[in-house]
């Protein structure tokens, strides 16, 4: 195996896992349908996701209660899309993982810090 492509399973192994906090961050205050989701974690938090990833995670967040899902017609009212926001266990989740995220984070940047510098 190649390190292109070892380095682009790891790449995609760490980004699966913050997917759902960077989601969920997302519907924080806004309700969204799947594209715009799909976008915003493309380009707003630079995480490389297909649609074969986000409608998966959206269905298990669903079922977990963190997130709701409603149909609601486009502005044009040409189609309906399935909107979902963020329930109040979603935000207590959100919380929860941010605050994870913030300690693991600060504790393996300083670690490979220490690391890198001998």
């Amino acid at each position: 195996m190649s390190s292109t492509t070892r380095s682009k399973e790891r790449k995609s192994q760490v980004l699966k896992g913050l997917a759902e906090v960077a989601l969920l961050s997302l519907l924080r205050g806004e309700k969204m349908y799947g594209l715009q989701i799909l976008d915003g974690l493309r380009s707003e938090a630079g995480l490389d996701v297909g649609e074969g990833t986000i409608y998966p995670l959206l269905h298990r967040l669903e079922r977990a209660s963190y997130v709701e899902s409603e149909w609601q017609l486009d502005a044009d009212g040409a189609r309906p899309r399935k909107y979902y926001a963020l329930t109040k266990l979603g935000a207590a989740e959100l919380a929860d993982q941010v605050r994870e995220w913030r300690e693991i984070s600060t504790s393996l940047t300083a670690f490979l810090n220490r690391r890198m510098k001998s």
